[in-house]
């Protein structure tokens, strides 16, 4: 009775703060425009932030909240802005999935990730702009030791079908983080019910080879290369934190593992999303940007989620910074991580899961965030590295 009354506590509250967040003077501290907000003494944290943006010009953001009073099922909680986002309203809460992203197809709303309460892949679709979502459908059931891990990775629409890169996770070996996972690509006809899982081709899976360093092979990107071929760019836990994974389709079904390795990349020991732009004709990212310049003694890349850079690459293996877009350097209670972004005109949209101060104690530590924030980059081709944090660049 007590867990059901703290659940209970714990969604009201998101209801309040999710429709007042942006408006109050209590958060005007974060950067951005706050969606969500929840105290610290609650025991529950907000993750996996996801953005689209409808046809109309509305944006439609997903998250997620984690912690013991909402184990083991979890949920995913969205927000709708008819404004550009400058304001945001509630609209649904979604039972039993996590680590989710969405996506549009023909102004159908769908939130592909992982079931809570049994770790099978999970969909869900709504298709009144997130208001009313249908029940879940179950794509993968998770087989013997191994289950489904994901995040509100890119999704990639081309030859008129949808890709989505996704990760089996096996136990840890060792008690190496995410040391078996297996990346793979899947797929479906954007003219199929996607809510069906024969709908969906999952390509062969791949783990990292043991010549790379590093544990983890997870957060996969799909991401369409130059050649016309579908990549999965994967996130690697290593020092210093500029080496993702990669590998190549050969078919949609099959991976080309004369391509498995990996590739220079910034920032890759946090989750990142890579997105090609035909207007410059390049690939460009929001990163997490490890920089030596405020690296405490010890602290691994992946724990520095308080500098969030601006990259773009010519060809998918060369990255440079092209702004620093936020930062601070309070590696341990600040954040701005699992950013989910999207091109909207010259513009770049993006919402953050955002650990921060506040006036409730502000956030727990980097990782366990406090506030799901919206933010503008405005004409981004010509973004520049503000006076202020041009030092980090050094």
């Amino acid at each position: 009775m007590y867990v059901m009354k703290r659940v209970t506590f714990v969604i009201f509250l998101f209801c309040v703060l999710g429709t007042n967040a942006q408006s109050s003077a209590a958060y005007d501290k974060v950067p951005g425009t706050p969606i969500v907000h929840v105290s610290k003494g609650l025991g529950v944290f907000v993750g996996t932030p996801s953005i689209a943006i409808m046809s109309n010009g509305d944006y439609v953001v997903a998250h997620d909240i984690y912690g013991e009073p909402v184990r083991p099922k979890r949920m995913t909680r969205v927000y709708l802005s008819k404004d550009r986002g400058a304001t945001w309203e509630f609209q649904a809460q979604i039972e039993d999935i996590h680590w989710a992203g969405l996506f549009v197809v023909r102004d159908t709303v769908y939130l592909l990730g992982r079931q809570g309460s049994t770790y099978n892949m999970a969909i869900t679709r709504s298709c009144d702009s997130g208001k009313t979502w249908e029940d879940l459908s179950i794509l993968k059931k998770k087989t013997g030791k191994y289950t489904y891990h994901g995040s509100s990775t890119p999704v990639v629409f081309h030859n008129g079908r949808v890709y989505k890169g996704y990760d089996r996770h096996f136990p840890d070996k060792q008690d190496q983080w995410m040391s078996d996972n297996y990346s793979f690509i899947m797929s479906a006809s954007i003219d199929d019910n996607l809510m069906e899982s024969k709908s969906w081709l999952f390509s062969s899976a791949v783990k990292k080879p043991e010549s790379i360093e590093g544990s983890g092979w997870l957060e996969t990107n799909a991401v369409l290369g130059k050649d016309g071929a579908i990549k999965g760019i994967t996130r690697i836990a290593r020092a210093p934190g500029f080496s993702a994974g990669y590998y190549s389709l050969d078919t949609d079904s099959t991976i080309d593992l004369s391509s498995v390795g990996q590739i220079d990349f910034i920032g890759s020991a946090t989750k990142f999303n890579i997105l090609w732009d035909p207007q410059t004709k390049k690939y460009w990212s929001l990163v997490n940007y490890p920089t030596p310049v405020v690296k405490p003694p010890g602290k691994a890349p992946g724990g520095m989620r308080s500098i969030l850079a601006l990259t773009s690459s010519d060809n998918l293996k060369e990255w440079k910074i092209k702004s620093i877009i936020l930062a601070t350097e309070d590696v341990h209670y600040h954040g701005f991580q699992y950013v989910d972004w999207q091109f909207d005109g010259a513009d770049i949209v993006f919402v953050s899961r955002t650990a921060y101060d506040d006036d409730t104690g502000g956030s727990f530590n980097y990782h366990d965030a406090n506030y799901i924030t919206f933010h503008r980059i405005d004409d981004y081709k010509n973004a520049e590295t503000p006076k202020k944090f041009k030092y980090l660049l050094h």
